[in-house]
């Protein structure tokens, strides 16, 4: 017999095919998108402030307002015990203890 008749004699249910293992990868990433929401939400409630998305804001001792998307100054999280917490807006870093006034955009 053929070799090759035998490699195409395989008789695999279509229900087979969709049974094949998940990637384990693909499970670590989501758990890792799912504990970065959770991080950033308690960031966002302990300092009042939103993250990754656009705001108008005011800071003390400016004049002028400034728009944009508020993210972190850094990828380091804040220790849960830090007071202040670095965060930047295009070009311009501060901390959000020299919020004056914002207002989410979007």
């Amino acid at each position: 017999m053929d070799e090759r008749q035998n490699q195409l004699d395989f008789d695999l249910a279509a229900d087979d095919l969709l049974e094949f293992p998940r990637d384990l990868g693909e499970e670590g990433w989501f758990q890792f998108l799912s504990e970065q929401k959770l991080a950033f939400q308690r960031v966002e409630e302990k300092f009042h402030i939103v993250l990754n998305r656009r705001v108008r804001l005011r800071l003390r001792g400016w004049d002028e307002e400034f728009t944009g998307k508020l993210v972190l100054n850094s990828l380091v999280l804040p220790a849960p015990t830090a007071e202040t917490i670095q965060l930047r807006l295009g070009s311009v870093t501060f901390e959000n203890t020299d919020i004056e006034y914002f207002k989410t955009l979007d």
